[in-house]
């Protein structure tokens, strides 16, 4: 690529939103908003499906003016656009001058616009995660195509224009912190990670006929490994090649073993009973299922998963050097206490989030990450919220080989650390101002402030997390190990 030219800049900023759900409602309209009079940039026209045609309209419209809509049944082919829609697509480029598009709609459907921006030339900013499909929590095929996904946009994408995937662990500080000491013992020791052990819960509890009815974030076809799933698996491999690749040593195979827990088993942790006990005569009133008959629409709707645990073995050479494992789970400890589900299903439904990382680095040093709330109400933030079970709880613990690394043997970093370091807002959720950064330095590059590979979440740095998505999709239908060949990137 030629050398980048800082005073080349694009003065026409125009964005098209493909996707209006509750997360573009929450974070890409409100920094699309916040960043037209710094960059100029604006929302020219947006893509959501018929059935979401008023609230998109409403929310759209409290912030922004003169935006065009373009709204569509679903499509069939995951790789392709309908021609005539496709058409529309153009002409709405063509129109208001688009060079810029983020895709924020529901994975399945993140291929077929992906191809298409690629093919219009577009700037791209994509939900994670890359992709998934419509059974891949029971098809090998369908798992598969996960990492022949990733290669096939790779062979396509213009690396004169951004590709920028929204995975927002990589732009927190806390996780850039962690990644910093990592590499800097790895540079220094030659020693890359050698065990990691990572656990991400939802608190997603969704009641047993909800699992067939509620599209958003499904337990049917696909699940949690395609929803936040992706977050995890996509930190720990960034951890991980960093590491490698800084300490000069490699693995070149990859060993996944993988277990499901799927919403037929969900019905044996709590019965019908169970839940009658716990609501009442009103449990009868929302579910007139037994536990036999929803097992059956379960198996045939095509359930998937709800947890997922994985181990995951590095290989160099036959020898395993390192081993991870990562437990991701929706159904776990929430704040759910009511029978009908709430109206807002991403934040508004009892949802409480766990978090920890466990990383070991030999005998050098250990660094863990905790990250606990306690309340499902995330609106209202105060200072409060930093420490341990507040809503902006993120803690660091780096123990140190002192002897050799020098410093102190422990080192905490506190949420409250962090906040300070990126000046941060204590009256919002963390995370949700370093969502706004993504899209911020999606701007940059659309404007020519930055270079498109000068990204903390580039395309080309995912091939191990869609490799390894795919993997414990594999393994998890196998119910047995799956080892690749993996050349590192």
């Amino acid at each position: 690529m030629d050398t980048f030219n800082a005073a080349a800049k694009t003065k026409t900023l125009n964005v098209l939103l493909i996707g209006c759900g509750p997360h573009a409602k929450r974070v890409y309209l409100p920094a699309l908003n916040k960043l037209q009079d710094q960059y100029g940039i604006s929302l020219k026209s947006v893509v959501e499906l018929n059935s979401q045609k008023d609230t998109t309209m409403r929310a759209t419209k409290e912030l922004f003016e003169d935006v065009d809509f373009l709204f569509t049944p679903p499509f069939k082919n995951a790789y392709a656009i309908p021609a005539k829609f496709e058409k529309l697509l153009d002409d709405t480029v063509a129109k208001h001058g688009i060079n810029g598009v983020i895709i924020a709609t529901e994975p399945l459907s993140h291929m077929q616009y992906a191809l298409w921006a690629l093919k219009r030339g577009l700037h791209i900013l994509m939900d994670k995660p890359i992709s998934t499909h419509k059974n891949v929590s029971n098809s090998i095929a369908q798992a598969d195509m996960l990492a022949t996904d990733f290669t096939r946009l790779i062979a396509k994408r213009d690396p004169s224009k951004a590709f920028v995937i929204n995975a927002q662990r990589r732009y927190h500080p806390g996780f850039q912190y962690v990644l910093e000491q990592i590499r800097s013992v790895a540079e220094e020791y030659h020693v890359p990670i050698t065990a990691i052990q990572s656990t991400h819960c939802d608190g997603q509890w969704r009641l047993p006929k909800e699992v067939l009815t509620q599209e958003y974030h499904p337990y049917i076809g696909y699940g949690k490994v395609s929803h936040s799933g992706y977050h995890l698996i996509d930190i720990i491999s960034r951890f991980v090649q960093s590491s490698f690749i800084s300490s000069g040593k490699s693995f070149d195979k990859i060993g996944v073993y993988s277990s499901f827990v799927k919403p037929s088993g969900l019905l044996k942790q709590q019965t019908r009973d169970d839940y009658v006990s716990v609501f009442g005569e009103q449990y009868e009133g929302v579910n007139e299922y037994n536990d036999g008959q929803l097992a059956e629409l379960y198996a045939k709707a095509g359930e998937a998963e709800v947890d997922s645990s994985s181990l995951i073995t590095l290989f160099n050479h036959g020898h395993p050097t390192a081993n991870i494992s990562l437990n991701l789970m929706h159904n776990g400890f929430a704040r759910r206490d009511w029978i009908l589900p709430g109206s807002d299903l991403y934040k508004g439904n009892g949802r409480v989030k766990h978090e920890y990382h466990n990383i070991e680095q030999g005998p050098y040093q250990n660094i863990q990450i905790h990250s606990y709330q306690a309340n499902d109400k995330h609106e209202a933030n105060t200072e409060d919220d930093y420490s341990l079970g507040g809503n902006n709880h993120f803690d660091i613990y780096i123990f140190r080989n002192s002897g050799i690394l020098g410093g102190k043997p422990l080192q905490v970093i506190t949420s409250k650390d962090l906040a300070e370091k990126m000046n941060h807002d204590s009256s919002k959720l963390v995370i949700e101002q370093v969502k706004h950064r993504v899209v911020r330095e999606f701007v940059e590059i659309m404007s020519g402030e930055r270079e498109p590979s000068d990204t903390q979440s580039d395309l080309s740095t995912h091939a191990l997390s869609a490799e390894l998505m795919s993997l414990i999709y594999k393994s998890g239908i196998k119910r047995k190990e799956v080892v690749t060949d993996y050349v590192q990137k």
